[in-house]
C-alpha cells in the first residue's frame, strides 16, 4: 500500500512538472524582442495558418520554437547529468563540469572561431563552432576515459583527477588562444557565457534526437547508481561491475554535454541546483529524481531564456550570467547549511 501511495505521488508530481514545462514553453513562445499574441501560436500548434501573417509563422515555427524546444532540451539534459554526477561521485557538489566536456568543447569552439573556421556553415545552421564544440568535447572524454583507465581500473577518483586536470588545460589553452587573438576575444568570451540565439530548425531536430536517445539510457543506468552507493563490494555481490557502470553512464553523459554545449555554450549551475530542487520534493530513488530533474531542468532553463531575451530587449543578456546569478548563491546557501550541520555532529558527538 506505501509503494502504491508513492507511485501515486511521483505521478503526480510528474504531472506538474509537464504541465509547468508546456506552461512555460507557452509563455516563451509569445515573449522576446516582438511580441507574439496567444492566440498565434495556439493556431501555429494546430496546423490553422491560414490566419496567420508570414512574419508571424517565420517568427514561431523559425525563431521561437526552435530556441524554446532547444532550451528544455538543454536544461533538461544539463539537470539529468548533473543527477547522475551527484549520484556517481556521492558529492551533492557535483555537476556536469566535473568531466572537463565543457571546457574542452569550449576550447573547440574557441579554435573554429579564431581560426575563421565559424565562417563555414555545413547543411542548414551548422557553423564551424558548432561542429569545433563537437570536437573538442569528444577529444576531451577520450583524454579523460584514457587517463582515468591507465591504471586498469576505472573508478570515481581517477575520473575526478583526470576531469579537473584536463578541465585546467583546457582552460588556460582557452586565456592563451584570448590572448593570442584579442580581435576575436569578444566572439569567444559570449559564446562561453552561453545562448540560445543560434538555434535552428535542423539543430534542434539533431539536439533532439540526441536527447531522446541518451536520456533514457542514463535513466534505464540509474538503478545502478543506487546499488553502487551500498558501496563496491555490496554492488559486486549484486551483479553490478562499478568499472563497467561508470564506463557507460561518463559515455552518455560525454556525448550529452558535447551537444549541449554546441548548441548553447557553456552554461553553468543547471546540473548543480535542479538535483537539489528535486529532492525537496523527496525524491530519492535515481531513476525518479533523473526524470523529475528532466523536466524541472528543462522548466527553469526556458524561464531563465525567457528573462535573458526579454530584460533587455531587442538586445539579450547571457543566459550563462543569469543562471550564475541564480546558482551561485545557492551553492554558497549548501555549502553553509553543510557546515551547520557538519558543526551540530560534532556537537552531538
Amino acid at each position: 500500500m506505501q509503494l502504491h501511495n508513492q507511485s501515486d505521488r511521483f505521478l503526480l508530481k510528474l504531472i506538474i512538472a509537464v504541465a509547468a514545462l508546456i506552461g512555460a514553453v507557452a509563455v516563451s513562445s509569445c515573449l522576446g524582442s516582438s511580441s507574439v499574441a496567444p492566440a498565434s501560436v495556439l493556431k501555429y500548434i494546430a496546423g490553422a495558418r491560414d490566419g496567420l501573417t508570414d512574419t508571424e509563422i517565420l517568427i514561431i515555427g523559425k525563431i521561437r520554437f526552435p530556441r524554446v524546444i532547444t532550451a528544455a532540451l538543454v536544461g533538461g539534459a544539463l539537470a539529468c547529468v548533473g543527477c547522475i554526477m551527484q549520484g556517481l561521485f556521492k558529492n551533492p557538489m557535483a555537476d556536469p563540469s566535473i568531466l572537463g566536456i565543457s571546457s574542452g568543447s569550449a576550447l573547440g569552439a574557441a579554435i573554429a572561431i579564431v581560426t575563421g573556421l565559424n565562417a563555414m556553415i555545413i547543411g542548414e545552421g551548422f557553423t564551424g563552432s558548432y561542429i569545433g564544440a563537437i570536437l573538442g568535447a569528444l577529444v576531451t572524454w577520450a583524454a579523460v576515459f584514457f587517463i582515468a583507465k591507465g591504471s586498469g581500473e576505472y573508478d570515481t577518483t581517477s575520473t575526478l583527477l583526470a576531469g579537473i586536470a584536463i578541465s585546467s588545460i583546457m582552460s588556460a589553452l582557452i586565456t592563451v588562444m584570448m590572448t593570442l587573438h584579442m580581435e576575436n576575444m569578444e566572439r569567444v568570451y559570449l559564446w562561453m557565457l552561453g545562448t540560445f540565439s543560434s538555434a535552428t530548425v535542423v539543430k534542434t531536430k539533431v539536439l533532439a534526437v540526441v536527447v531522446l536517445v541518451f536520456v533514457p539510457l542514463l535513466i534505464m543506468a540509474a538503478p545502478r547508481i543506487d546499488v553502487l552507493k551500498l558501496g563496491r563490494e555490496a554492488a559486486l555481490s549484486l551483479g553490478v561491475r562499478q568499472s563497467r557502470t561508470l564506463g557507460f553512464t561518463f559515455c552518455v553523459s560525454s556525448v550529452l554535454l558535447a551537444f549541449c554545449v554546441a548548441n548553447s555554450g557553456i552554461i553553468g549551475f543547471v546540473g548543480l541546483i535542479i538535483p537539489h530542487i528535486v529532492s525537496f520534493f523527496r525524491v530519492y530513488r535515481m531513476r525518479q529524481k533523473m526524470i523529475l530533474c528532466f523536466f524541472t531542468g528543462a522548466v527553469f532553463m526556458v524561464l531563465c531564456d525567457t528573462v535573458a531575451k526579454t530584460i533587455v530587449a531587442p538586445g539579450e543578456m547571457a543566459i550563462g550570467a543569469i543562471t550564475s546569478l541564480i546558482g551561485a548563491p545557492y551553492f554558497l546557501w549548501l555549502l553553509i547549511r553543510s557546515r551547520i550541520k557538519a558543526e551540530k555532529r560534532g556537537v552531538k558527538a
